[in-house]
């Protein structure tokens, strides 16, 4: 019986010393992927409570027309009691060009619901662009789901 076990045990210990091996530091892309979707989450969290001191800190104060933007949201935060913001993680892609620029290509959809009327909803398909270095909403390629379109 121990000739059978000897054997046994000794190609366990090997293939549990195999797998114990060092692990490996994730790399630059992994690192900015993981911080592309932490900020893209936050957004969508301090939207969907209406935080607007939140949402604006993570938008970038070289962002177009941001004034703008800021006077907007607060339209939105005001006619609508609830939004829900949903950004669909599986059909993401995530470019990271060689001069730094990171662009996320993303599906979303949203609802908007103000008191006594019929809730909107959109979505779409959409790019932002991130600041490289701190991951901050520099700009919006396409319609900006942010800013619900009245419907005609």
């Amino acid at each position: 019986m121990s000739r059978i076990l000897s054997p046994v045990v000794i190609v366990l210990l090997l293939f549990t010393a195999t797998a114990c091996s060092a692990k490996k530091p994730p790399d630059q892309t992994a690192i900015r992927s993981k911080n592309i979707l932490k900020v893209l989450r936050e957004l969508s969290a301090s939207y969907e409570k209406k935080d607007h001191s939140a949402f604006m800190s993570d938008v970038s104060e070289g962002f177009h027309d941001r004034e703008a933007f800021e006077k907007s949201l607060s339209a939105v935060f005001a006619k609508y009691e609830t939004i829900q913001f949903n950004i669909q993680y599986t059909k993401m892609l995530i470019m990271i060009e060689e001069k730094g620029q990171l662009k996320v290509s993303l599906n979303w959809d949203a609802e908007w619901l103000a008191a006594g009327k019929a809730p909107q909803k959109n979505g779409g398909r959409v790019t932002f662009v991130l600041e490289p270095g701190n991951f901050k909403l520099q700009s919006v390629d396409g319609k900006n789901p942010f800013i619900p379109a009245e419907k005609q």
